[in-house]
């Protein structure tokens, strides 16, 4: 199996419900994204996928929330502008849109140096 593993970065803000119900300050971060993916085979070129191309599509989703005040977006709205949260949106945004026989092992999203959050799906047969 072959895995490629690319990186981006976005700027954004956001506050955080505590568990005694109050919001933390909005408060901005440099949001680190990484996806992980894997193929068993490679293209013609003896590529997994162009870097380039993964990037591309990253950044695609990644640049919609740069600027931006994460709890104003729909999706945090529902979900809690979180890094686990926003490792979630990218996969489910970045995962219909690779190519056949590349898989999306995973994404981490970073809100600073230390602290990561991880998204992946289980795809074990459930027994």
């Amino acid at each position: 199996m072959f895995t490629i593993t690319i990186e981006t970065q976005f700027k954004a803000s956001h506050g955080v419900a505590l568990p005694n119900g109050s919001r933390e300050p909005q408060h901005e971060h440099f949001w680190a994204v990484s996806v992980e993916v894997s193929t068993d085979k490679l293209d013609k070129r003896g590529m997994a996928i162009d870097f380039s191309h993964l990037k591309s599509r990253l950044t695609g989703i990644t640049s919609q929330l740069g600027g931006a005040l994460l709890n104003d977006v729909d999706y945090f709205r529902e979900n809690g502008p979180t890094a686990e949260n926003v490792a979630a949106y990218v996969y489910n945004k970045l995962e219909p849109n690779l190519p056949t026989g590349v898989r999306l092992e995973g994404i981490t999203v970073s809100e600073q140096i230390g602290c990561s959050a991880r998204y992946s799906q289980d795809t074990r047969p459930k027994t």
